[in-house]
C-alpha cells in the first residue's frame, strides 16, 4: 500500500511539473488579454555577459528584460535562458526601424564624424537617439535619418536617373579654347562626372554648349571633403603664406628690388625642397613672373634672361602641369613684345599649339594680335600727321633708361695680417674697371676700382681706417657723374682676385700680401716625384680652426617637420665641437657666429682667411623632399655633375639668392685653389670617424660618403675647408635625434676625432719627409 501511494504521488508530481513548467511560468505574458500562444525570443547567457550588454544587443531596455523574466536583481548565471523579446513586438519594432535610416558605429568613429557624414548636426543626432553625452561604442546602432528624408533622397535619385530636372543643377557655357579638363578643374569635379551628367561619348565640345557641371548638394559635399587635406598639408600652408606676401609687395608701390628678390628666394627654396610636389611648378612659375616684373620695373636686362630661363625650365621639367600653358603664353609675349624675335615667337607658338590645341591662352594670344594690329594702324595715321617726332622721343627715352646710375650701398672690408676681402654692395647691375698702382719708398701699393654707371649712397663713410692689417685704409668718392671710385691702401701686395656676384649685386676683391710666416720657411724643396704639400714640407702644425655654424638670424636654414630650425642645431653643435677641440688638442678655435646672427655667405670664408685659420669647418644639416632621406655626408669645394650634390649646394647657397650658374665668375678662384687635395683628405677622415662614432649607438645611420660641390661658403678659402651635413632635419627620426644633446655630443666627438687623425697624418708625413731628405 505504501509503495502504491509513493508511486501515485511521484506520478502526480511529475504531471504537475510537466504542466506547470518554470519556463512557461516565466514566459507568462504580463498582459492577460494577449494570446498565450505568442512566440518569444530567447537568449542563453554566456560568460561575462551582463543585462546591459544583452539589452543593447537586442535593442531593448534592461527594465523590459527584468519584467519579462521577473528578475529582482542584475545577477545572471552562465547558461540561464532569458526572454529578450516577443516576436509580435519585434515585428512592430521592425516597422518602426523601417521608418528610419540607421548607422552602425565603426572603430575610430565619433559623433562629429557621423554627423558630418550624414550632413546633420551633433545635437540632432543626440535627439534622435536620446543620447546624453558624446560617447559612442563600436557596434552601436544610431538613427541618422527619418523615413521622410529617405523617401526624398530616393525621389531625388530616381529623378536624376529619369532625367527630370527638378534638382538644381550648376551649368556652364563653353567658351573658346576650353576643354573638359579645364572645366572639370574649375568646378572641382572629374571629367567622367561631367560626361555622365551630360551623356557625352567623347571630349569634343562646341562654343556656347550648355553643360551640367554639378548638383548644388553634391558640390557642397565635395567642398567639405576638399577642405580637410588643405588644412593638413604643410607645403600648401607655406605656399599660401608666400602668396599672401606676394600680394602685399605687389600692392606696395614703394617695394624695392631687394624685397622682390627676397620673396623670389623663398619661392625658389620651396621648389628646391619639394621638387616632386604639386606646388613646385607653381613656385617655379612665380619665380619667373617675379624676374619679369623686376625687368619691367627696374630695367634689369639680366632679370629678363632669368625669367626666360625659368619659363623654359618649367616647360622642360614639368610638362604635365597646368602652369606650363601660362609659361608658354608669357614666353611668346616676351619674344613678340620685348625681344621682338619673330622666328622664335612663331616656333614657340607652333609648339604651344601642337601640345595644347585647346588652351585658353591661345585665344588670348589671338586677341592680343588683333589688338596690336589695330594699334599699329592708329599709330601709322598719327605718324603721317606728326611726321615722325614720336619715334625720336621713344628712342631718347630708351637711351635715358639705359644710363640710369646705380647706387653703391656699402663697402665692407674683412681684413687680416696678410689677407683682406673687400665686399662692395651695389643696388643693381653695373660694370667695373680695376687698376693697380705699384708702391715705392714713399707710398705703399694701391688698388682702385671704378664702378659705373653709379652714384654714391650718402650713408657710406668716405674713409675707413684700419690698423695692424694688410689693408690700411679704404677711400670712397664720386669720381664723376657716372663713376664711383674705391681706393684700397695696402701695406704690401703679392696677388689679388676680383669677381662679380649677382642678386644682390656685389663686387668682391680678395687681396693677398706678404706674411711674417714666410720667414720661417727654410727647408729645401723636395725632389721630383716626391711632392708633399707646403704644410707638410715645412711641418706646420694646426694651431687655429674656424668653425662656421650654418645660417643664422633672418636665414633659418632648413626646417624640420616639428619646426626645428637648422640655424639652432648648427650653433649648438659648433659650440660643443669648439669645446672638444680646445680641451683635446689645445688649439685656438674661432666661431664665425656665437649667437643667432645673420652673416652673408661671402663673408664667412673671409673671416677664416683674415684670422689665418689652418682649417675651416662649416656645419649644416641636410634636407630632402623625401621625408625618408637620411644619413651623414661631408663635402669639399669643386664643381660637379652629380644632381644630388648640386641640389644640396643649391639649397645651402639659397641664402645668398644666387643660382649655381652665378658661380661661373668664381671658376678661376676654385680651380687655382691648391687646397683641394687637403680638403678631400680632411673630409674623408671626418666622414669616416663621424659615421663610425655614431654607428656604435645608432646602427641605422647611413654613410652617404664624401662628395664635392660648388658651395659659396667654401669659395676663396686659403686653408683645407669642408662642409659637414650632420643629418637630415627633414627626416622625423633624424630631426628627433638632432634635438637630443647626447646625440649632438656624439656627432661633435666624431668630427673632432676626424680632425685629430688628420693632424696626426700631417705629423707622420713630416717625419716621413725628414727621413727621405
Amino acid at each position: 500500500m505504501k509503495n502504491f501511494l509513493k508511486v501515485s504521488i511521484f506520478i502526480i508530481f511529475g504531471f504537475c511539473f510537466f504542466i506547470f513548467n518554470p519556463t512557461n511560468l516565466l514566459a507568462k505574458p504580463l498582459n492577460p488579454s494577449k494570446n498565450l500562444s505568442q512566440e518569444y525570443i530567447y537568449h542563453r547567457v554566456k560568460r561575462g555577459e551582463t543585462l546591459e550588454v544583452i539589452a543593447r544587443r537586442y535593442g531593448v531596455s534592461v527594465s523590459e528584460i527584468r519584467k519579462w523574466n521577473r528578475l529582482k536583481g542584475d545577477r545572471l548565471r552562465v547558461g540561464q535562458k532569458l526572454i529578450v523579446g516577443v516576436k509580435e513586438e519585434k515585428k512592430e519594432r521592425e516597422i518602426k526601424k523601417e521608418e528610419a535610416v540607421y548607422h552602425i558605429v565603426k572603430k575610430g568613429e565619433t559623433l562629429d564624424k557621423i554627423a558630418k557624414k550624414y550632413r546633420i548636426s551633433v545635437n540632432e543626432l543626440k535627439e534622435l537617439n536620446n543620447l546624453k553625452s558624446n560617447r559612442v561604442y563600436v557596434g552601436q546602432k544610431l538613427i541618422v535619418k527619418k523615413e521622410e528624408e529617405k523617401i526624398e533622397a530616393e525621389k531625388i535619385k530616381s529623378e536624376k536617373i529619369s532625367g527630370k530636372e527638378k534638382i538644381k543643377y550648376i551649368y556652364h557655357r563653353v567658351k573658346r579654347g576650353e576643354t573638359l579638363e579645364v572645366i572639370a578643374r574649375r568646378y572641382g569635379v572629374s571629367v567622367s562626372e561631367i560626361r555622365k551628367w551630360n551623356r557625352l561619348k567623347g571630349d569634343r565640345l562646341r562654343v556656347g554648349q550648355k553643360l551640367i557641371v554639378g548638383v548644388k548638394e553634391e558640390k557642397e559635399k565635395k567642398e567639405e571633403v576638399k577642405k580637410e587635406p588643405v588644412a593638413v598639408s604643410d607645403i600648401e600652408k607655406v605656399f599660401l603664406e608666400l602668396e599672401r606676401k606676394h600680394e602685399i609687395i605687389l600692392s606696395n608701390p614703394q617695394a624695392t628690388k631687394t624685397d622682390w628678390l627676397k620673396l623670389l628666394s623663398e619661392y625658389r627654396r620651396l621648389y628646391l625642397l619639394y621638387p616632386s610636389s604639386y606646388v613646385a611648378p607653381k613656385a617655379i612659375l612665380k619665380t619667373a613672373n617675379i624676374y619679369f616684373h623686376i625687368y619691367k620695373n627696374f630695367s634689369d636686362s639680366e632679370a629678363l634672361n632669368k625669367a626666360i630661363e625659368r619659363y623654359n625650365f618649367l616647360i622642360k621639367n614639368h610638362p604635365k602641369s597646368f602652369e606650363v600653358e601660362e609659361a608658354y603664353y608669357r614666353l611668346i609675349q616676351i619674344y613678340r613684345e620685348v625681344i621682338k624675335d619673330k622666328e622664335k615667337e612663331k616656333s614657340l607658338r607652333a609648339e604651344f599649339k601642337a601640345k595644347y590645341p585647346k588652351s585658353t591662352y591661345l585665344s588670348k594670344l589671338e586677341e592680343k594680335v588683333e589688338a596690336k594690329e589695330l594699334k599699329k594702324t592708329e599709330k601709322k595715321e598719327k605718324e603721317i600727321k606728326t611726321k615722325g617726332p614720336v619715334i625720336e622721343s621713344a628712342k631718347e627715352k630708351i637711351a635715358i633708361s639705359d644710363i640710369i646710375p646705380k647706387k653703391v650701398l656699402e663697402v665692407h672690408p674683412v681684413t687680416g695680417e696678410d689677407y683682406s676681402r673687400v665686399i662692395i654692395n651695389v643696388s643693381d647691375n653695373f660694370e667695373y674697371q680695376a687698376n693697380i698702382l705699384k708702391g715705392d719708398k714713399d707710398r705703399p701699393p694701391r688698388i682702385y676700382v671704378d664702378i659705373y654707371p653709379a652714384i654714391l649712397d650718402s650713408k657710406i663713410s668716405k674713409e675707413i681706417e684700419i690698423k695692424d692689417a694688410l689693408l690700411t685704409g679704404v677711400r670712397v668718392a664720386q669720381f664723376d657723374e657716372r663713376t664711383v671710385r674705391v681706393v684700397l691702401d695696402l701695406n704690401s701686395l703679392t696677388s689679388y682676385k676680383i669677381f662679380k656676384l649677382r642678386e644682390p649685386y656685389q663686387l668682391v676683391l680678395d687681396l693677398i700680401g706678404k706674411g711674417k710666416i714666410q720667414k720661417s720657411y727654410t727647408k729645401e724643396a723636395p725632389k721630383k716625384g716626391e711632392y708633399i704639400n707646403l704644410a707638410r714640407q715645412f711641418g706646420l702644425g694646426i694651431k687655429r680652426v674656424v668653425i662656421d655654424p650654418g645660417h643664422g638670424g633672418e636665414d633659418p636654414g632648413a626646417i624640420g617637420p616639428s619646426g626645428l630650425k637648422e640655424k639652432d642645431v648648427t650653433l649648438v653643435l659648433a659650440k660643443i665641437l669648439a669645446q672638444k677641440l680646445r680641451t683635446r688638442l689645445g688649439i685656438e678655435v674661432i666661431l664665425t657666429r656665437e649667437e643667432d646672427k645673420f652673416i652673408p655667405l661671402i663673408q664667412r670664408p673671409a673671416i677664416a682667411n683674415s684670422k689665418k685659420a689652418d682649417l675651416f669647418i662649416s656645419i649644416h644639416t641636410n634636407a630632402s623632399p623625401d621625408s625618408k632621406g637620411c644619413g651623414i655626408e661631408t663635402y669639399y669645394l669643386n664643381f660637379t655633375t652629380d644632381p644630388e650634390a648640386m641640389r644640396v649646394a643649391a639649397l645651402e647657397n639659397a641664402a645668398s639668392d644666387k643660382s649655381l650658374s652665378d658661380l661661373q665668375d668664381l671658376i678661376k678662384a676654385i680651380l687655382v685653389n691648391t687646397k683641394l687635395s687637403e680638403s678631400r683628405m680632411l673630409a674623408e677622415k671626418v666622414q669616416e670617424e663621424l659615421v663610425k662614432g655614431v654607428n656604435k649607438y645608432y646602427s641605422d645611420i647611413m654613410d652617404r660618403g664624401v662628395k664635392y660641390a660648388p658651395f659659396l661658403v667654401l669659395v676663396g678659402t686659403r686653408m683645407p675647408a669642408i662642409l659637414v651635413e650632420a643629418g637630415f632635419i627633414s627626416n622625423p627620426i633624424e630631426e628627433k635625434r638632432l634635438k637630443d644633446q647626447q646625440y649632438l655630443e656624439m656627432v661633435a666627438e666624431g668630427i673632432a676625432k676626424g680632425i685629430e687623425i688628420y693632424i696626426q697624418s700631417l705629423k707622420f708625413s713630416q717625419t716621413y719627409y725628414d727621413k727621405k731628405s
